[in-house]
């Protein structure tokens, strides 16, 4: 048994575009060891140094401790307290991850991921040390909460209009769902939870990863634009005398210019994406979309 789940482990982290399955693996080893490491040391007498590894992998709300452990910034989000927990956050990371692989991939799903819970790290860090009304509360950090913030609220803008069919709740689309999550996480931080802090600066990170996202796909769509141009005047700046030669470029230049043609409509297709979110497109221009990717 031990032996296969390897094996698909193995096989999972080796096979490409795979990256909402691994970090929902990752949660998942992590949790397992936690768990094991613990009842060891329950068994043999040692939970006091469980605990102390414990607090070395959680982010604190103190600058002092945070600067005796400054990995906690990257560890502390991989980390499930309760089974429950990581049940519930695996589900809730499939369900919008796998939009995010289906509108982009899922490398930008992991960045995503990762920079959602480095951001709600220090959005945490800034606001118990300096706002005001949380100075003299102690805490710590746990879970990915951040993270999962982050996905979803990149998805909500990307894909607004997108909706799940929820148990006697019917279809709700995702913006709706976002907001009321957000709207929680403001109640919450009127309680002064240091998990209501982590939601609000993963919800930011995500906004600002598709903002760039945007504009780093208009920014290519214009680029290949001109560049498409000035190519296709480099090109044809030669004539030639003889027939089967003018003939020939005739040739190349309607083939280019067919070539320009699509992709100038790859473009606008592109920029309707960032402006719309991938839903907005109908199957033709899907399709055309595929077939130029080829």
């Amino acid at each position: 048994m031990l032996a296969e789940l390897g094996k698909f482990i193995k096989v999972n982290f080796k096979r490409p575009n795979n990256g909402l399955i691994q970090l929902i693996l990752i949660h998942a080893l992590v949790f397992f060891v936690l768990v094991v490491s613990k009842a060891f040391c329950v068994l043999f007498g040692y939970e006091t140094y469980y605990q102390r590894i414990y607090q070395y992998l959680v982010l604190p709300a103190s600058w002092k401790v945070f600067l005796e452990q400054p990995w906690s910034i990257f560890t502390y989000f991989w980390i499930h307290e309760q089974f429950f927990s990581i049940i519930w956050n695996s589900l809730f990371l499939y369900a919008f991850g796998q939009l995010i692989v289906s509108i982009w991939n899922s490398k930008v799903l992991q960045f995503m991921y990762v920079l959602g819970g480095i951001v709600a790290a220090i959005f945490f860090l800034l606001l118990y040390n300096l706002a005001p009304g949380l100075q003299g509360y102690t805490g710590r950090l746990v879970g990915p909460s951040g993270c999962l913030y982050a996905v979803m609220v990149a998805v909500a803008i990307a894909l607004p209009n997108f909706y799940f069919r929820l148990l006697f709740l019917g279809g709700i689309k995702i913006k709706y769902i976002a907001a009321a999550l957000l709207l929680l996480a403001c109640f919450e931080l009127t309680s002064h939870q240091a998990i209501a802090v982590a939601h609000l600066g993963g919800a930011l990170s995500g906004y600002i990863c598709v903002q760039c996202i945007r504009k780093l796909i208009h920014g290519r769509s214009f680029l290949s634009y001109f560049s498409n141009i000035i190519r296709r005047k480099r090109k044809f700046k030669i004539t030639y005398s003889q027939s089967s030669k003018v003939a020939s470029v005739q040739a190349s230049k309607l083939a280019e210019q067919e070539q320009v043609q699509v992709q100038v409509q790859v473009d606008a297709i592109l920029d309707k994406i960032a402006a719309s979110g991938y839903e907005s497109l109908t199957q033709q221009e899907k399709e055309q979309l595929f077939r130029a990717s080829k």
